[in-house]
């Protein structure tokens, strides 16, 4: 008998991070609460920071999660809307996005611009002298600008190449004291001479709920080489979002084979979700 363990662990496993725990801090002066996580699935992207609940509300204080300076400024009818992108002395850049407006002086800066350049939609690039910001700077309100389906605010940590980084791995936390849960598992034939249960096409298995959090499936026949397919959320302890997971190791018959951990992607990256997913199934 062979067998394959599937392990999924929830979004606040980072006790052991390298990241700074202590420079940056919330955004928000509210608990976080999260409508989406970071590597979320996406419809054609991994999602690349955290959406902040804002109570359905906007006009919430959005505060610098650390000093630095106001690198980029973004507005547009799409996409994240109105957001601010502030570069911080230890390399990072913290990004705020879907924000209804700004503070007074990013303001009227922003609206200089737009005057200048006759436009509402702009993105301007001061340089590291012109914006300085402090660490808890009111730098702007939360807002449902964009691309939103919802008030909320979208988070994001990235390094100096560019690259979304989780922002849980600074020790931003949301309360998460759910176990991920599996809604299915399906078995696929690699080619064309390998089969499962006796069919050359995906194959869905029952699955039998154990202790918390742990589940077995039914048992296969399988003929030549095989792989499977994991549906798996996670929720937080106060909000019923369907969320991601942040890691996904896979364990035959002891051995490690496979560990998915979403710590950090680039941008280039996030086209190739279509080879993480079973597009087909997924869309």
């Amino acid at each position: 008998m062979k067998y394959l363990l599937l392990i999924l662990l929830p979004l606040n496993l980072f006790s052991q991070s390298p990241y700074p725990q202590d420079y940056f801090r919330k955004p928000l002066d509210i608990p976080i609460v999260l409508s989406g996580t970071f590597a979320e699935l996406r419809s054609n992207h991994f999602h690349s920071g955290l959406d902040i609940k804002t109570q359905r509300k906007v006009g919430l204080k959005v505060y610098a999660a650390a000093e630095g300076y106001v690198s980029r400024i973004k507005i547009s009818h799409y996409g994240y809307g109105k957001a601010i992108y502030i570069t911080h002395p230890n390399g990072y850049t913290s990004v705020y996005a879907h924000l209804q407006k700004f503070s007074e002086r990013l303001e009227n800066y922003i609206k200089n611009c737009q005057y200048d350049k006759e436009s509402y939609q702009v993105e301007v690039f001061p340089a590291s002298d012109e914006l300085p910001i402090q660490t808890n700077e009111v730098i702007a309100f939360s807002g449902n600008t964009g691309g939103s389906g919802g008030p909320h605010l979208h988070f994001e940590i990235r390094d100096n190449q560019e690259r979304p980084l989780n922002p849980m791995l600074f020790g931003i936390e949301a309360k998460d004291t759910k176990p991920p849960f599996v809604s299915a598992v399906y078995a696929y034939p690699k080619d064309d001479i390998s089969y499962i249960n006796g069919k050359n096409e995906r194959v869905p298995l029952r699955l039998i709920p154990k202790q918390q959090g742990t589940y077995e499936v039914e048992e296969i026949k399988a003929k030549g080489t095989i792989g499977f397919g994991v549906v798996t959320y996670d929720q937080q302890d106060n909000a019923p979002n369907y969320n991601g997971v942040s890691q996904i190791q896979s364990f035959y018959n002891g051995n490690k084979s496979i560990d998915v951990d979403f710590k950090r992607f680039s941008f280039s990256e996030t086209k190739h979700i279509n080879r993480y997913i079973d597009y087909e199934l997924f869309k």
